[in-house]
Formats: structure tokens, sequence, C-alpha cells
């Protein structure tokens, strides 16, 4: 197999103390979760569309926001970035359960002659690198700069490039079937690659296309997801809807311990959300059918994402590196403090004097889940209001799904909150893999609440009510995650604290050189991102509050800029 061309620069990486081993992020960075998006040797051996340079080469690779490695024999045997990983699935199986997502007039004899996919995993949207002043920082669980989409539209485009280029499609056959190659074997390839180009294609662009480029660092998770489950699992192609509300990679540490995750708080227990989360990043499951015929069958990996979950449960928020990125100014950060608790505390929460976060009052199996924040409505917030309207405005037909639905009084509408039907098809994918296993009964309830970490009831299922608005978290780290708001729209913490009329309109995502003044990344070089687009506001988190602060006599005034700077001092210390 011909090596990638890899020019760049190796570069000493700092890992910051965030409770992991070497071990643990390894593990974390290349653990399948079930994911399988293209044969491995496909993706080994393809080229770039424009070039004959492979397409994995680490330039190609990190200008698509990626963060490339050397490879590891254990981990990661061929060198690739993180968040891509080796999964292997007996072929037979795995056409079984991806029918529907290949589509009625598929010719079985042409879908993949293997056992080993290329997929992904956690990592590949929650691991980032700072880059200033050539020292390069790693921060585990950290929000990704990867441009998914991008990835997916040249990673079509050159398989479309292979078969159309006879000497790309020769080369990639050699490296492919080498040493078995034939033209015989050439020209089945050739057949096999067209077929599944036009599968990801259809499914996984084409399916999800919105009017404006998500970019670099963020995704419509959710309206991938629900597409998936929705239209293609449920071949019900009418249930299809733009996905078009995309967000940030939120960071993970602390999710674990929080009541609620997502950015609406739609997701309480830890498996039914980490279940949800591979089917967007292409493991596949069979909704039609009966028992007999396979129904709920998956590629998930529940083994791996309970391990997985075990090491975000691990992970801590990264210190502010002040050797490599400056030191705090105490003065400064004694006004911040004040300010904070003044403005932001009651939203965004500290620790107390005993180093703990304010708890639930409620109490689960003898735990309780560090409090968010989602009573301020909508319309008081004012941030790009996109996402919440897509997962509670968006319904479809239930299809077969119907009568697994919960509260049972919904499996009397025709159309269902898609949001209700992702519910569903995770409940019996878990159970399903669970009764796979030979678990029944009281061992199968049991299996699910320990992977549910012991969660029950009120901290299961949220609230409409409470999936209505965007959801307040501490935030503990919060240097380290830039751009901000949970659409990516305010490019640093300088910029959040101007009132929503002086912000920046456009700005250049998709660099990761920091900006430890303004805490952020360099917005003069990159992909333009345009905050009048649809889904790209920047408006709200402004006014009293938020960019304000009370005078003596009870009214409100903007921040000074040396309030500003004080604030922004002090969220570099928050752990």
């Amino acid at each position: 197999m011909a090596r990638p061309n890899n020019n760049v620069t190796a570069t000493e990486v700092l890992f910051l103390d965030q409770g992991w081993t070497d071990e643990d992020r390894q593990t974390f960075y290349y653990l399948s979760q079930g994911s399988e998006l293209l044969p491995y040797h496909w993706f080994l051996a393809l080229e770039q569309s424009d070039s004959d340079e492979l397409f994995r080469a680490d330039q190609h690779m990190k200008k698509l926001g990626y963060i490339p490695q050397q490879p590891d024999k254990n981990r990661n045997p061929d060198g690739l970035p993180i968040g891509f990983v080796k999964h292997e699935d007996p072929a037979k199986v795995s056409y079984n359960i991806k029918k529907e997502f290949l589509g009625r007039t598929y010719d079985k004899e042409e879908y993949p002659a293997t056992n080993i996919w290329l997929g992904m995993t956690c990592s590949n949207c929650h691991t980032s690198e700072i880059n200033y002043k050539g020292s390069l920082i790693r921060i585990d669980g950290g929000s990704s700069h990867a441009d998914h989409e991008g990835f997916l539209t040249q990673l079509i485009k050159s398989l479309q490039a292979t078969t159309s280029n006879p000497d790309k499609m020769s080369r990639f056959a050699h490296r492919v079937l080498d040493p078995n190659w034939n033209q015989g074997e050439q020209e089945a390839l050739k057949d096999r690659v067209m077929a599944y180009t036009e599968v990801l294609d259809k499914q996984l662009l084409k399916l999800n296309k919105g009017n404006v480029p998500y970019g670099h660092g963020r995704l419509d998770a959710f309206g991938a997801i629900l597409n998936r489950i929705c239209a293609t699992a449920l071949d019900m192609p009418e249930n299809q809807r733009p996905a078009d509300a995309p967000v940030s990679y939120p960071f993970l540490w602390t999710s674990p311990q929080l009541d609620w995750v997502q950015y609406n708080s739609s997701a309480g227990n830890p498996i039914n959300r980490n279940v949800g989360e591979v089917m967007g990043i292409y493991s596949h499951l069979k909704l039609t059918g009966t028992a007999a015929t396979g129904q709920f069958t998956s590629t998930v990996n529940l083994q791996n994402l309970d391990r997985l979950e075990a090491y975000i449960e691990k992970l801590k928020a990264p210190a502010w590196p002040a050797e490599q990125l400056g030191k705090i100014d105490p003065a400064k950060v004694a006004l911040g403090k004040r300010l904070y608790a003044q403005n932001c505390a009651k939203c965004h929460h500290i620790r107390d004097t005993a180093g703990n976060f304010p708890m639930t009052k409620d109490v689960v199996a003898g735990k309780q889940f560090v409090t968010t924040v989602s009573d301020t409505p909508l319309n008081e917030i004012r941030t790009d209001p996109q996402m919440v309207q897509n997962f509670l405005g968006h319904k479809a037909k239930p299809g077969v799904l119907r009568e697994f639905l919960e509260p049972k009084e919904v499996q009397a509408q025709e159309e269902i909150p898609r949001a209700l039907l992702l519910r569903a098809a995770v409940k019996e994918v878990i159970k399903h893999k669970l009764t796979e296993a030979g678990l029944q009964g009281k061992e199968l309830d049991e299996a699910v609440l320990r992977l549910n970490r012991s969660r029950t009831d009120p901290f299961v299922n949220p609230p409409v009510s409470l999936m209505s608005t965007y959801k307040a978290r501490p935030l503990n780290g919060i240097w380290a995650t830039a751009p901000f708001l949970h659409n990516g729209s305010v490019p640093n913490l300088y910029q959040l604290l101007l009132p929503e009329d002086q912000r920046m309109k456009t700005f250049f995502v998709g660099s990761n050189e920091f900006d430890p003044r303004q805490v952020g990344f360099r917005t003069d070089k990159g992909v333009k991102f345009d905050t009048a687009l649809k889904g790209n506001l920047n408006t709200g988190h402004s006014g009293p509050g938020f960019t304000q602060t009370r005078k003596e006599d009870g009214t409100y005034r903007d921040y000074t800029d040396q309030e500003r700077w004080a604030l922004i001092e002090y969220m570099k210390t928050l752990l």
C-alpha cells in the first residue's frame, strides 16, 4: 500500500492535565462505535479529485480541520487523523442492515466485498488543537475545527473522479487489489465504487443539504440523525427535512455530570444519547421488517460506547496554560469575578468554596447532577432559533415505529415529532443489542439501567418546555471552546460581551491560530462566516445581565472596555 505524501512539519504537542493517561487518550481517539462510512482500503487508496496525492495525506486532512497523527501499530496502524477508525463487520451482516440505506434498486452484487470499514468515533468532532506562536496545545474533549460537510463533499468528488479517470482508476485498483489485480477485477471494483458513491451522494449529502454551508467547526447533527431515522431507515422519503440548523461541536468535559445535555436539553440518559450520536456518524440500523427479518439490528457497538462514556466521565476542563498563552492578571480577575457573580452566575454556575457546582435537588440511585439553566425563554435570550424550531417543529409519519412510540397517546397521531421517533428507534436498537447478547427480563432491565449510569426519571426524558430554549451550563474551560453561542456565530469572548449591534457581522473560520487577548481564533483567514444568513444569527445574549451591568440606581449600562477585559480574564480561570 502506498504511503501518503505527508509533509506537515512535526510539532511537539502540549497535552494539558485533563485527567487522562496516554492510554486513555489513544483509546478515545480510535475506539470504534460501529460507524461504517466507506470500505477501509478504499479510503487508504483514494486520491484527491484534482491531483494524484492521496486523499488522506496529512496536509489535505489538516486543511479540512482534522488532526493528523503518526501511525501506531496498536491503535492506528495506518496513521489516520484523530477520530477516523477501523471497524470490522461481516459483509453479509452489514449488507442486510444497510438495505434501506442502499436503496431499493441497489444491486447486491455491487456491494463492497469487505469486512473492514472506515468509521468515525467521538474524538472526530470532540478534539481540538490551539496554535499560538509555535506552541501546539491539544484540547481533549474540545470543539473540533473539522469541516465535516466539506470532507464529505470532497470525498464523494474524489470517488467520482476516480471512476471517471482511467489513470486514477488504475492506480486506485492496484492499491486496493494488489497482489490480486487483474483487469476484470478492476472493472468489477469500478462498478462497486460507482454504485456505493451514488448512495453516499444521495444519503449523506443531498438528503441533508441546506442553503447555508456548515463550514469549519459546525454540523447539523440532529438534522442528519433525524433524516437518517425518519426518511432513510423507515424507507419513507417524504419524512426528509432540510438539515439547516448547524451548531458548534459541544465540549465534553462535565457533560456526564450535567442534568441535561445537548444545546436544548434534549437528552439525559447517556446510552440513548450516544447511540443517537453514532447514528449521525454512519452506524447503520434496520427499522423495517419484523423481528424475524432483523428489525432493530444495527452496527452500533454498545460495549465500546459504554467505554467511551467512562473516559468522558474522567475528563476534566483544561486549565489556562499561562506559560504558553500568558500570565493571568490577578487585579483583572478580582474585578471580573465580581461582575460575573452579579450578572452571569445565575445561569452559568460556578463552583462553591468546596469546589462543587450547584446540584439537583432530586437524587437518583444516590446521585445528584450538576444543574443547568433552561428557564430563559427563546424570545428573551434571542439567540438564533433555527435549531430549536427544527427540533420541535419538524414532524414525520411514524411508519413501523408507531407501535413503539411513547407516550402511548401519540400513537394515534398521523405525524409525530421526529424527536420522538428517534427516541423510539434508539430504545429498540439498544434492547435488541442486549437481547442478542442473551439478556431477558430483569437482566435486560438491569443492563439498560447500568448503561444509563443509573439514571431514571426525572433525568431521562425531558419535557417539551425544557427543550424549547437553549440551556446554560457551567463555563469551566470556556477559554478553549471558541467560537461562541450554540451556532458558533461569535468568534471570541470579547465580541460576546459587546452589544449585539456592535458584533462582527462577518468573519473567517477554520484557523486554529489562537488570540489569547480576545480569547478566540484568528478571524482574518479561512472560510467566510456571514451572520446574516439563516441559522447564522449572532443576535441575543445581549442587554441587561448579558452585555450590561446594573448601576447603583437600578438601571443598566453597557460594560466598559475595562470591565469586558476583566470578565475575560476571570473566565480564563474557570475550572
